[in-house]
């Protein structure tokens, strides 16, 4: 049986831990020593512990750095997170190294951690990467710029992997390892499992990629029923600093509909305002299997929620708010699933947005259609898949041989 190693270093919610969640719960029924590194403990509390999953701190930069501009691409991402600054990235580096030498882990399953994957290079680890199209972008030289955006233009986002790449080749060549020639090098060779579906990649369809379907792990949350009432059955996933969010909480307590609302991050007396005898208000998640039968699926672009709802054949209604969920919503728009909120949205235009995807029969038939067409994924063989990948090359790493693991 192999040690394997599962990460979570960027990235917030709790989307990436269901995302590995039952991937370490089948590993670790077929006898594997799992350990998850978990950028949130708090989260892995909620999502790990139940399970009966090992989990520790990783190594993360806890509070950003800030760029000089706009995030052009990904390298940005990588360069707000301790990338900017060599003596940061060596230490990161240096951490995980320790991690790996104190588990020492056969395998390394990565969701969305790049710096991992540096460290994996100098320990020559074999490495599986896990991630939605946004968080494994094409791996073009350089790496693409983020779609849609004004700013971000090709040079733009060249320029910051230049900067990222010369800070990387600093701590590779402290430790012994082979320079990077691109961001794109610390992808290629390994096996990257996209675990969305092609109309869904934040990039578009691509060839050189496995799509395996969206890991959904089941949380052990408690059961909500719809509020009595009468219209639609809108099910809400907000956060305090989700766009808009009081004009949605308006908006919504003024309509007649029945609405479930997860409201994470927020205290009773925020909601104070726009509490009604048909809004059922929860602070935690909630077991979404009882609610597939909603009228629609209103979030700040949760993805793994998202994904739950359309593959229940329920529109999407997206108030983005960072470069990855309005990524999203543009994919959701383009195949006709969903929309996004109306700039500059007022408390009628946001009633008139829901009332339109609730009741138009077109875009519930699109999305109908769609989950007709993937009907024969299930998450039991998406995670079949990513298992079998995971154990199907394995190695075991002689720690004493890695150089400056101890440095």
């Amino acid at each position: 049986m192999s040690r394997i190693l599962l990460t979570w270093e960027l990235g917030l919610n709790l989307g990436h831990l269901t995302r590995l969640l039952p991937v370490a719960q089948q590993l670790k029924a077929q006898g594997h020593a799992v350990l998850v590194a978990t950028r949130d403990i708090q989260a892995a509390a909620t999502v790990l512990a139940p399970a009966g999953i090992a989990f520790v701190q990783a190594p993360h930069l806890p509070k950003g750095i800030a760029l000089p501009h706009r995030p052009t691409g990904y390298a940005d991402i990588l360069l707000s997170q301790g990338w900017s600054d060599r003596s940061i990235l060596r230490g990161l580096t240096h951490a995980w190294l320790n991690l790996f030498r104190m588990f020492s882990p056969d395998q390394l399953i990565l969701d969305y951690s790049p710096t991992v994957s540096l460290a994996a290079r100098i320990a020559a680890i074999p490495t599986v990467l896990v991630g939605n199209g946004f968080e494994l972008p094409p791996a073009t030289d350089p790496l693409p710029p983020f779609l849609g955006f004004s700013w971000a233009t090709p040079a733009k986002a060249a320029e910051s992997e230049g900067i990222a790449v010369a800070n990387a080749n600093t701590t590779l060549r402290a430790f012994g390892a082979t320079p990077l020639t691109a961001l794109r090098d610390l992808v290629l060779g390994q096996t990257r499992l996209l675990a969305t579906f092609p109309e869904l990649d934040h990039y578009g369809e691509r060839a050189d990629v496995q799509y395996i379907g969206p890991l959904l792990g089941n949380l052990r949350a408690p059961r909500v029923e719809w509020p009595p009432g009468e219209g639609p059955k809108i099910f809400a996933c907000l956060r305090p600093d989700t766009s808009q969010v009081r004009l949605i909480l308006s908006a919504l307590s003024e309509m007649k509909a029945r609405v479930i609302c997860v409201a994470n991050g927020f205290t009773p007396a925020q909601l104070e305002d726009f509490k009604r005898d048909s809004i059922r208000y929860t602070l935690g998640p909630v077991d979404l299997r009882p609610l597939s039968d909603a009228d629609l699926c209103l979030t700040y672009g949760a993805e793994g929620t998202m994904m739950k709802f359309l593959l229940a054949s329920v529109p999407q209604l997206v108030s983005p708010w960072h470069v990855e969920s309005f990524m999203a919503v543009r994919r959701l728009e383009k195949w006709g699933f969903g929309r996004a909120l109306p700039n500059a949205p007022t408390t009628a235009s946001v009633s008139e947005c829901i009332a339109s995807l609730t009741l138009g029969d077109a875009i519930r038939q699109r999305v109908a259609s769609f989950a007709g067409r993937v009907a024969r994924w299930t998450i039991d063989e998406a995670i079949a898949r990513a298992v079998h990948t995971v154990t199907a090359d394995r190695h075991s790493i002689d720690y004493r041989m890695v150089e400056g693991v101890h440095a």
